[in-house]
C-alpha cells in the first residue's frame, strides 16, 4: 500500500502527467510549427485560429494571444486591398488588449503593438500625420523596457528608416540598428527560458537590411 501510495504521488506530481500543461505544450507546438511554415493569408488565418482557440482555453498564459496578433498582423502586411488591412489590425488589437490583463513581455508587446500601427499608418497619408506620433512613442517605450529585445530594436529601427526617407534624411542610424537587430536575433537571450516566447524578425531584418546596402 505504500508503495502504491508512493507511486500516485510521484504520477500526480510529474508534469508529463499533468493533462492541462501536456496539452498546451502539445498544442502551442503545433501552432508554433504552422506558424513558421506559414507564407499566405491562408496560412496565417488558419494559425491565428489555432492560437485563438488555445487562448480561449488557456486564459492565464499570454503567449497564444500574443502569437494570434501576430499572425493577423502578417495577415494585414500581405493584403493588397487596402479597404481590407483595417479589419485584421483590429482583431489583432483585440488579442494585444487582452494582453495587458495577464503578466507578459511588455516591450514584446508595445514593439508587436508598433509593427501593427505602421501598417495601419500605410493604408494612407494622412494616417502617417494622424498615428505617427504615438507609433514612435509605443516604440521608443518598448525600446527603452528592453533595449535587447531584438524585435523592439527591429521596430523602433523601421520606424526611424521609413521616418528618415520620407523626410529625406540620413539612414545611418536605422541601418546600424537593423544590424544590431539581427546580431540580437543570431542570439538571443531568452533561448534557454519559456519555448513559447517570440522569435520572429529575422526575415524582415534581413530585408531592411539589403535595402540600406541598395
Amino acid at each position: 500500500m505504500r508503495t502504491l501510495t508512493g507511486l500516485l504521488i510521484a504520477i500526480l506530481l510529474n508534469p508529463l502527467f499533468s493533462y492541462g500543461e501536456s496539452n498546451y505544450e502539445k498544442a502551442m507546438k503545433n501552432a508554433f510549427q504552422s506558424l513558421n511554415q506559414a507564407t499566405t493569408i491562408e496560412d496565417f488565418r488558419k494559425v491565428a485560429n489555432q492560437f485563438d482557440r488555445i487562448g480561449d482555453i488557456e486564459e492565464d498564459k499570454w503567449p497564444p494571444q500574443y502569437h494570434a496578433a501576430y499572425a493577423k498582423v502578417m495577415m494585414a502586411s500581405m493584403e493588397e486591398d487596402l479597404q481590407k488591412k483595417d479589419p485584421f489590425l483590429d482583431a489583432a488589437q483585440l488579442n494585444l488588449d487582452a494582453l495587458e490583463k495577464l503578466e507578459h513581455d511588455e516591450s514584446e508587446r508595445l514593439a508587436l503593438e508598433g509593427f501593427l500601427i505602421m501598417i495601419r499608418m500605410s493604408v494612407s497619408l494622412d494616417r502617417g500625420m494622424e498615428l505617427g506620433m504615438d507609433c514612435g512613442m509605443i516604440l521608443n517605450q518598448a525600446y527603452t523596457l528592453n533595449n535587447q529585445n531584438p524585435r523592439a530594436v527591429l521596430m523602433l529601427a523601421q520606424f526611424k528608416f521609413g521616418s528618415a526617407q520620407y523626410m529625406g534624411q540620413d539612414t545611418s542610424e536605422s541601418c546600424a540598428m537593423f544590424e544590431e537587430s539581427l546580431e540580437l536575433l543570431q542570439n538571443p537571450d531568452n533561448k534557454d527560458s519559456e519555448p513559447f516566447l517570440p522569435v520572429w524578425g529575422k526575415n524582415l531584418a534581413q530585408i531592411l537590411k539589403q535595402q540600406c546596402q541598395n
